[in-house]
């Protein structure tokens, strides 16, 4: 009989230390003290008796916890059986690297609109694309869906996984394993120990494409792992196959990309979906003033289209030696609103002004723009 109990209580012994890693990497808690006094009653044979009654009613209990814990946001198969460790990322092999973020089930759908006008402008990029996202119209689109690298306009998606999982309330700390960027990355200047809301992370995020609060907002949250499986999550949440990411910043990597198509849906399904959003992206400059949990941050939105087009609304620039100049831009006019989406392009804020400008004009507006400069009159001979 005390064979089988002492049995019994090694097998129980595993599965604690096994829940233990469990909800210390999903839930974030320490168990090292909870753990303790568990263990601390098996060091003597009275504890062993104690405990053998009451060893089924121990094992379960936690599990309800972690189960209450997680929520249900997402379909599971109860407890992990397994847990593996690869370095310092805790997988649950029965659940989903992103298990307990929300997802945003919102598929946007484009279609084209016909043969693309003979009047339409010439656009130098890689890839581009302009949408209705009201009637789901392309009205123009070259090369939409090559899978190319996205550079910044990535945190387009970025920040659908905050908007959606976050409250802009909610105050996150920076720390040092966040805020490595190299010395040539965008950054708002954040240091080990700030504490910022995700409201003021988003904005640095959104106006000076802020790759320092980007990491914060994923590692910083609920770790790189389950942050960036949630963003891969979503993409095929809205029925999207031009996009993969390896973090939520967009450096230049193969195994990091996206198209036009995909980036305008993106860009879509934010600012339908989330006034915070749509409210940065339209601001040209910002102050977060200083507080007992951080210094002041003045953000220039580096989005020059909102400064060179009036009806421009935002939203996302980006540029890397690999992808190029990138520009998602957005404008509205009489209740009428067009996405672009340029890709290594020239010049892309003036392309991207004189393609929404020509999308007005096909619905019937007229153009903003200044009229051309009347070329020179040639000198009279005499």
């Amino acid at each position: 009989m005390l064979q089988l109990l002492s049995r019994l209580l090694r097998r129980g012994q595993r599965f604690l230390r096994t829940l233990g890693k469990s909800i210390q990497s999903h839930c974030f808690l320490n168990t090292r003290a909870l753990l303790r006094l568990i263990y601390r009653p098996m060091t003597s044979r009275a504890g062993r008796w104690s405990l053998a009654g009451t060893g089924a009613a121990l094992a379960i209990a936690p599990a309800l916890i972690v189960l209450h814990l997680q929520g249900t946001s997402v379909p599971h198969s109860g407890v992990a059986a397994a847990v593996a460790s690869h370095g310092s990322v805790v997988t649950d092999l029965n659940r989903p690297p992103w298990f307990g973020l929300r997802l945003l089930a919102d598929p946007v759908v484009f279609a084209p609109s016909g043969s693309t006008p003979t009047d339409a402008p010439v656009v130098k990029a890689r890839a581009a694309i302009l949408v209705d996202p009201d009637s789901g119209r392309i009205l123009y689109a070259e090369n939409d869906h090559a899978q190319l690298p996205p550079a910044s306009t990535v945190k387009l998606l970025t920040a659908l996984i905050v908007l959606r999982n976050f409250s802009p309330d909610r105050l996150i700390a920076a720390t040092p394993d966040a805020l490595l960027q190299a010395w040539d990355e965008s950054k708002m200047g954040l240091h080990p120990g700030d504490v910022l809301n995700v409201r003021e992370l988003l904005t640095g995020l959104l106006t000076i494409s802020a790759n320092d609060a980007a990491t914060v907002l994923a590692v910083d949250s609920v770790g790189m792992t389950r942050f960036v499986g949630a963003m891969n999550a979503e993409v095929g949440a809205l029925g999207l196959h031009d996009t993969h990411v390896i973090s939520p910043v967009g450096l230049d990597d193969p195994a990091t990309y996206s198209s036009a198509y995909d980036l305008a849906a993106l860009a879509t399904v934010d600012m339908n979906n989330f006034a915070l959003f749509r409210s940065i992206v339209a601001t040209q400059s910002v102050v977060l003033p200083a507080s007992a949990l951080h210094p002041a941050f003045y953000l220039n939105n580096v989005n020059l289209l909102l400064r060179m087009y009036p009806a421009a609304m935002g939203v996302k620039t980006g540029y890397t030696g690999n992808a190029g100049a990138c520009e998602v831009g957005m404008a509205q006019r009489n209740g009428h609103r067009l996405i672009d989406v340029i890709l290594d392009g020239d010049l892309v804020y003036s392309t991207s002004r004189r393609l929404l400008d020509w999308g007005f004009t096909q619905e019937g507006l007229a153009s903003q723009l200044p009229p051309p400069s009347p070329s020179p009159s040639p000198a009279p001979h005499h």
